[in-house]
């Protein structure tokens, strides 16, 4: 009987083995399926592996090409190539003027918000072994933001009963007009420019001071080759080779970079030498290359300015008439009154030398010299800009006259501004 029980016992005993045997087959079997499967373990564990690594590249480009956009409000503002945004606390906001920096191959930027006694920023830089202030010595622009190019821009055809539409097409690079009236002007572009009202004079502790205010909303303007208008030639002058075409070519490329990238770059300076935009540098005026004194330097009136600021290489132009009064739509009401506290001066200075003559990171736009544009008036003058140190009354930077392109009256208080696009 005890042996039969111990059988008993060792058959029950080997059951249970085989039984156990059979289930870690099984679960063994489930186990490899769920870890060699094409979604199995590894499978996963090595696309999330391969996951991990894209997005550690995609980071690292991005990183790698962080300064070549900045964001804003939802849009974009490019950084162009050899630039680099600023780094000071008050100049890296698009709504307050947002400062790019050419800064050279090889060369170490020490940014810093600190001042001097005379609020001039201590950022330097190091080229080779020289270190010197920053801002006076790379060329810097400020980013003005146009949301809408039928804003600054419209075709011909425009008129008060039958406004313009235009539409960019990237791929095409086009910028038409889809005013189905406006067919046979469609591509001829032209500026959209908006003239200044009179609002007021005040008198104040002596000082007149004027008002001038510009309607944005305003969308019937009429193209008139005689009066307000760009692009168009004045007093031909052979000996500088600019006709027509050229400044056609040179509109239409402007503005479909504006309609493309949301905007340009406007120096942030009265320019200088070469259509430099750095501080405290010498300001390039209309006087007669021979007539040089030692504040400023002479460009041969507005025809020596344009050709010493363009370099479309550089995709470097004169400033015009339209974009003009973007930089004074973007700028808002500083811009269209004259003030009486900003230690204007009554002889020519160096580009920025006053700090207080300031607006959105932008030097100069109400003193020190007028600034000529491409916009033509009466067909045989150029518009001039802001006002000058020899002006009696305080003017706004939004105020406009006109002058000869080839004159020779008082031209060393004309200056201008370059823009750079993209």
């Amino acid at each position: 009987m005890k042996k039969q029980e111990r059988r008993k016992e060792k058959g029950i005993t080997l059951v249970a083995l085989v039984v156990t045997i059979i289930v870690l087959i099984i679960l063994a079997g489930v186990t490899l399926n769920i870890v060699l499967d094409q979604n199995g373990i590894i499978n996963k564990a090595q696309q999330a592996t391969e996951d991990y690594d894209t997005a550690q590249r995609e980071e690292q480009e991005l990183l790698g090409v962080v300064e070549d956009y900045i964001e804003y409000a939802g849009k974009t503002a490019p950084i162009p190539e050899g630039y680099t945004k600023s780094q000071i606390t008050t100049e890296d906001d698009v709504a307050e003027g947002l400062v790019i920096y050419e800064i050279p191959g090889g060369a170490t930027v020490n940014w810093t918000d600190n001042e001097d006694e005379n609020g001039k920023n201590q950022s330097t830089i190091t080229i080779g072994e020289n270190t010197t202030n920053l801002q006076e010595t790379v060329n810097q622009y400020v980013w003005i933001p146009v949301d809408d190019i039928n804003s600054m821009v419209m075709c011909s055809s425009n008129t008060g009963d039958s406004v313009c539409n235009l539409i960019y097409d990237e791929t095409a690079n086009t910028l038409t007009c889809t005013n189905p009236d406006h067919s046979n002007t469609a591509t001829e572009l032209v500026g959209r420019l908006y003239i200044q009202t009179d609002r007021d004079k005040i008198d104040s502790d002596g000082n007149t001071i004027w008002f001038y205010t510009m309607d944005f909303t305003k969308r019937d303007q009429t193209y008139d080759k005689r009066f307000y208008c760009e692009p168009n030639t004045v007093s031909y002058d052979a000996d500088n080779g600019l006709e027509l075409n050229q400044l056609k070519s040179d509109f239409t490329a402007m503005a479909k970079s504006v309609a493309k990238n949301g905007g340009f770059y406007i120096s942030r300076y009265e320019v200088g030498a070469g259509g430099d935009s750095k501080k405290r540098q010498t300001v390039l005026t209309a006087a007669s290359s021979d007539n040089i004194e030692e504040k400023y330097l002479g460009a041969d009136t507005w025809y020596g300015l344009y050709n010493t600021i363009r370099n479309i290489n550089a995709n470097k132009q004169m400033i015009w008439g339209c974009q003009y009064d973007q930089v004074i739509k973007f700028i808002g009401e500083e811009t269209e009154i004259g003030h009486s506290d900003r230690n204007l001066t009554t002889d020519h200075a160096l580009a920025g030398q006053n700090e207080l003559d300031c607006m959105k990171n932008i030097y100069d736009l109400e003193g020190n010299h007028y600034e000529w544009t491409a916009e033509v008036i009466m067909n045989i003058l150029r518009a001039i800009r802001g006002s000058s140190y020899s002006d009696s009354n305080f003017y706004p930077a939004n105020y406009r006259r006109y002058t000869l392109p080839t004159s020779n009256d008082k031209v060393e208080e004309y200056s201008s501004r370059s823009t750079l696009y993209l």
